[in-house]
């Protein structure tokens, strides 16, 4: 009787921790592979994903979480970032040009050498040529 206990109890400790992972990685590899498929992460999770060095261009990240993401060193020139939630994400390097970033959230996200010349910034307003780490207006 007590030996019966001592596996459930091992069962329910393994459980919690594959059920902790997932609610700490936020994604499903199953989500990333399909964004590589498709191109399409609308109103998806992909928090806390390993993105980067990917060729993404017109991707719809619309209203999709991000946050903690990382897409440095990404290709993704006239994707759709509108609403994105981009807290927190490693975006270096990555090339946002003609992207639209309307209503997005990059607080706290890591904005060194990204290329947004022309991108939708985050107020709607249209980054410069030449506006390489920050949008200038």
């Amino acid at each position: 009787m007590c030996r019966g206990k001592g596996v459930l109890t091992i069962v329910m400790a393994v459980v919690c921790f594959f059920v902790t992972l997932t609610v700490l990685y936020g994604f499903d590899e199953k989500q990333v592979q399909a964004l590589k498929k498709t191109n399409n992460c609308k109103k998806c999770d992909l928090s806390g994903a390993k993105l980067n060095n990917l060729n993404l261009e017109y991707a719809d990240f619309s209203s999709a979480n991000l946050s903690g993401a990382d897409l440095s060193n990404s290709m993704l020139a006239n994707a759709n970032f509108a609403n994105a939630n981009l807290s927190g994400a490693n975006l270096s390097g990555a090339n946002f040009s003609f992207a639209n970033l309307s209503g997005a959230d990059v607080s706290k996200a890591n904005l060194t050498n990204i290329f947004l010349d022309q991108a939708n910034w985050t107020n709607g307003k249209m980054c410069k040529v030449g506006s390489i780490g920050k949008c200038k207006q």
